[in-house]
């Protein structure tokens, strides 16, 4: 390299010297806190990242809890409308089973009214033939002898039938 050369070169190098000191002062800081700013959102996103995130554990957390509340109350829901569907059930089958009894007594009550009432019309029945009959016989033989004995028996078979129905 010659004396020329390095003369022509020095003003070439102050011209460097001073663009890239000027490059440096204007573009250098403002790159730098462009780039300073960038990160601390990349950050200031991070941490609302992870607070989002420890938030939606939290919710899921209460989520599950509810849940599991849901389901325990569902439960005792359930238990408590079967305890009254047993109780309910209990009481009709009480209520059935007194209106049975009641038909069942009722139902006595009647065979025993028809019995007595079968009764007086069996007894009728054999006094009416007893008197056709007698009447009869007393129209057949006039003989009074005959009438008073006949009447005495007829009254005798009448006192044995009524003896017999009042049993």
């Amino acid at each position: 390299m010659d004396l020329q050369m390095f003369l022509d070169m020095v003003p070439n190098l102050f011209n460097f010297i001073l663009t890239a000191a000027l490059l440096t002062f204007l573009l250098y800081k403002p790159v730098r806190k462009l780039l300073q700013a960038r990160a601390e959102r990349v950050e200031g996103e991070m941490n609302d990242a992870a607070l989002s995130k420890k938030t939606a554990e939290e919710l899921k957390t209460m989520y599950e809890q509810k849940v599991r509340d849901i389901e325990t109350e569902r439960t005792a829901i359930l238990d408590e409308a079967r305890k009254i569907a047993t109780e309910s059930r209990d009481k009709i089958l009480e209520t059935a089973k007194l209106e049975a009894s009641d038909v069942k007594a009722r139902a006595s009550r009647d065979i025993e009214t028809e019995k007595e009432q079968l009764k007086g019309a069996v007894h009728q029945a054999i006094v009416d033939i007893s008197t056709d009959m007698a009447a009869k016989l007393i129209s057949a033989t006039i003989d009074k002898t005959a009438h008073e004995k006949l009447f005495a028996e007829a009254m005798t078979e009448l006192e044995a039938t009524a003896s017999f129905s009042a049993t």
